[in-house]
């Protein structure tokens, strides 16, 4: 016999001697007596989480949080708290739910979202073949497991193994593949494996491709396999499948061990022979470098000395030409002192003149005699004599 206390926010079930329960919800303080008090579990789910919930008669439910639940044995057979489902942007789940009569309903949801599903519902899960983390370009089947399916570009490398040419070499032809999805409804109508049928499909065309040609062949043809044209199986499969192929690209091939070592020997000589012909081209290259610069040089030199010679005879012709314009200038100048010297005489003599004609017509004025006074002024003709030598 005992007290016991239901605290606020608390809930219990009260079990008697019969295994009869009672349910007791706090706060309360009860009083037992040949009976058993059982706390009930407090059972929490945040906005992103949900409550599944089955009850005694096996029917399960699903509660959406943020949500709380008290674990009733009486009423339920077990609780628990699952995570929703946080679908990234891209990215896209595929739900089924299950219907009267047995049918079953399909729905895509696209992400970004938060997904809480129903308890008829449940989700795709997708297992396809996946790469092999220790081998690059080789895929296991049922590798890759998820629920999620990427709707955004991806690709994968693959080595397709045991490819044979037309003179039966055995060689491995490595490639990477780059793929997106168009239409999941036909994915999920038409494959279980979408990857599994492109490595069948370009296995195909890469063995049709190399069985028809010889290994040398092959070698000088490899920048074909870049190109998405030769591949037109794996374009028709990824068609069919709800996928679009972009580009293959060609990484390269591996050959036997022996073989392998006759191709290196072959490209090491190959190699040498190339580098020793860039080598003399860079000879030769440097020879004509040297041949024209020379040829450079002595056109400068040619053009230095003529520009002498051209300033030269530029120096000597303007000499020349200041010589004659210094003549020219004397000349003139002693033409213009020598008019200016007549011109000066001509006006001295004008003007003598002129006082003479206005002394003269002054006397005219005072009634002198005007031809007395001319031949006074004339000079005396000197008397010439002449002497007679006698003989």
């Amino acid at each position: 016999m005992k007290f016991k206390t239901i605290r606020e926010g608390e809930q219990a079930v009260i079990f008697n001697h019969m295994g009869e329960g009672t349910l007791m919800i706090g706060p309360k303080r009860v009083f037992l007596f040949r009976k058993r008090l059982n706390k009930l579990e407090h059972v929490m789910a945040s906005q992103y989480q949900y409550i599944v919930v089955k009850d005694k008669e096996g029917v399960v439910s699903h509660k959406p949080g943020p949500c709380e639940l008290f674990f009733n044995p009486l009423m339920y057979d077990r609780v628990h708290v699952q995570e929703a489902i946080k679908i990234d942007a891209n990215h896209m789940i595929v739900v089924y739910r299950s219907l009267k009569k047995g049918e079953v309903q399909r729905r895509i949801i696209q992400g970004p979202a938060v997904f809480v599903p129903e308890a008829e519902e449940w989700l795709h899960n997708f297992k396809w073949h996946g790469p092999d983390p220790t081998s690059l370009g080789r895929m296991i089947p049922n590798h890759s497991e998820f629920d999620q399916l990427a709707a955004i570009p991806d690709q994968f490398y693959y080595n397709v193994r045991e490819v044979r040419t037309n003179d039966d070499t055995m060689i491995t032809v490595k490639l990477m593949i780059f793929y997106v999805i168009v239409d999941i409804l036909k994915m999920l109508d038409t494959t279980h494996d979408p990857i599994a049928d492109l490595i069948n499909a370009v296995c195909s065309d890469v063995i049709e491709f190399a069985g028809k040609i010889s290994y040398e062949e092959f070698l000088q043809k490899t920048n074909q396999l870049g190109e998405i044209s030769q591949y037109p199986q794996l374009l028709q499969r990824a068609e069919r499948i709800g996928y679009t192929v972009q580009k293959v690209v060609y990484r390269g091939y591996i050959a036997t061990n022996q073989l392998q070592l006759m191709q290196n020997s072959a490209i090491e000589s190959r190699t040498q022979l190339r580098l020793n012909a860039e080598i003399e081209s860079q000879k030769q290259k440097l020879a004509d470098f040297k041949l024209e610069k020379e040829q450079e040089r002595t056109q400068m030199r040619q053009g230095m000395e003529r520009n002498k010679l051209e300033h030269k005879q530029k120096l000597q012709a303007l000499q020349q030409e200041h010589v004659l314009e210094t003549k020219e200038l004397e000349h003139s100048q002693k033409l213009e002192i020598a008019a200016l010297m007549t011109q000066t005489q001509l006006e001295i003599k004008t003007s003598e003149n002129e006082q003479k004609l206005r002394h003269l017509q002054d006397l005219k004025n005072l009634s002198v005699d005007l031809t007395q006074v001319l031949t006074s002024q004339q000079e005396a003709p000197v008397a010439e004599e002449i002497q007679v030598m006698e003989l």
